[in-house]
């Protein structure tokens, strides 16, 4: 397995779900060995003994102290070398049956080459294949949006032995992707189309996020608001700031994530000007503690503003028993239904946000009703079923190369 971040080095719940799905597998005989990039989160330290669980953290990309990076172009060839080596000593050692590649984000798009006869899996959970081109440092130099070099690069190709040529990805493997929207995407921004691609949608650990013993939406109503995500404008945490100047002053917010420091201060500057500094809390919290916030939450708030590829925090919410309030936008749409799991607002709507808080803490019904179809949205879409899914597609390639190289 390929990836390029990978837990508890991770900035959201695509490597997550990555995770998950490692250990569903290795727990039904798989061997699965995952190399990623040695990038680590500052106080975030190796799990002891992972290296000998099959987590190597060995390759490199253009990410570096929370940005992208542009080296020299002599250091890329050398990033670029040196992953296609790891890669190949990974291949000859280990011999593997199929290779899975999961988010490749600012990683090396000539990785998808390396050895033509070995399978390949794409897991696409977000729109790298969209970015990926532009924020690799290698191959933007020829096929981004401004390739400098694209007219060189067979020659490039001869002097350094790294692949120049952006692959015809859609023909290089089977892919699946995490949505419906991320998959139109994908299609409308990218020269590829995937018409055969399968849709697998993330899941929820129930043993990370167990359902609550109590009756749904029998919990007192408190005005505590959670948001659990990425630090990141794009996630619209600004509108659920600006939500607290409608509430009552007993309305408060919890911020639980990592990211954009630029961001969180912007954040707290909000807090200031609507007069919630003392309502609005920011806190990093491990994975195991996150159903214990979820179950301390009157409500979840998703304000995404961006087509989210999925959005797992409304599912983790809802396992967990807790109502929640969304934009609804890309993936996240393709579970959640307003009146139903969840109550939807638009996209930078605080006033629409806080009326959607108000009515749901006024009707302690509506607040049951949403918590039990949210349980069963929950119940029906499990890491399990996602690994399932998965495991067959990755099955299935293997069997489909087995038929392409025997012999007619």
């Amino acid at each position: 397995m390929v990836t390029n971040m990978y837990p508890p080095h991770h900035l959201g719940g695509y490597e997550l779900s990555c995770q998950d799905v490692v250990e569903r597998w290795r727990g039904r005989g798989h061997e699965v060995v995952v190399l990623t990039t040695d990038m680590r989160l500052p106080g975030v330290v190796d799990p002891a003994g992972e290296r000998s669980r099959g987590v190597r953290r060995d390759l490199r990309f253009y990410y570096a102290d929370g940005e992208l990076h542009r080296p020299p172009l002599w250091k890329r060839v050398a990033l670029e070398r040196h992953n296609q080596r790891v890669l190949g000593d990974a291949l000859q050692r280990g011999e593997p049956d199929v290779v899975s590649l999961w988010h490749m984000g600012a990683m090396s798009f000539s990785l998808a080459l390396v050895d033509a006869s070995v399978p390949l899996v794409y897991v696409v959970c977000d729109d790298w294949l969209s970015y990926g081109p532009e924020v690799d440092g290698w191959m933007h130099l020829f096929a981004g949006r401004r390739p400098v070099l694209r007219p060189f690069a067979s020659a490039v190709e001869r002097l350094s032995g790294v692949p120049a040529h952006l692959p015809d990805l859609a023909v290089t493997g089977t892919f699946c992707f995490v949505s419906e929207s991320t998959r139109r995407r994908a299609e409308e921004s990218t020269p590829w189309v995937f018409p055969g691609a399968a849709i697998v949608p993330s899941g929820v650990a129930p043993e990370d996020f167990p359902a609550p013993a109590e009756r749904p939406g029998s919990r007192p109503w408190r005005w505590r608001l959670l948001f659990v995500g990425r630090l990141d404008h794009r996630k619209g945490i600004d509108t659920a700031v600006r939500a607290l100047e409608f509430l009552p002053p007993a309305a408060n917010l919890e911020v639980v994530g990592r990211g954009d420091d630029a961001y969180r201060r912007r954040l707290e500057a909000l807090a200031a000007e609507v007069g919630a500094s003392e309502r609005v809390q920011f806190t990093v919290v491990a994975r195991s503690q996150l159903a214990h916030h979820y179950r301390a939450a009157d409500a979840l708030v998703f304000p995404v503003r961006w087509e989210e590829p999925f959005g797992l925090a409304p599912l983790e919410a809802m396992a967990s028993g807790t109502p929640v309030l969304a934009t609804g936008t890309g993936g996240s749409g393709e579970y959640l239904v307003d009146g139903e799991n969840c109550l939807l607002f638009p996209p930078d709507g605080a006033e629409e946000l806080a009326a959607a808080v108000t009515r749901l803490g006024d009707d302690a019904d509506l607040r049951a009703a949403l918590v039990t179809a949210g349980l069963r949205t929950a119940a029906s879409l499990t890491v399990d079923r996602q690994a399932d899914a998965l495991e067959a597609l990755h099955q299935a390639a293997v069997a489909g190369a087995a038929r392409r190289q025997s012999p007619a």
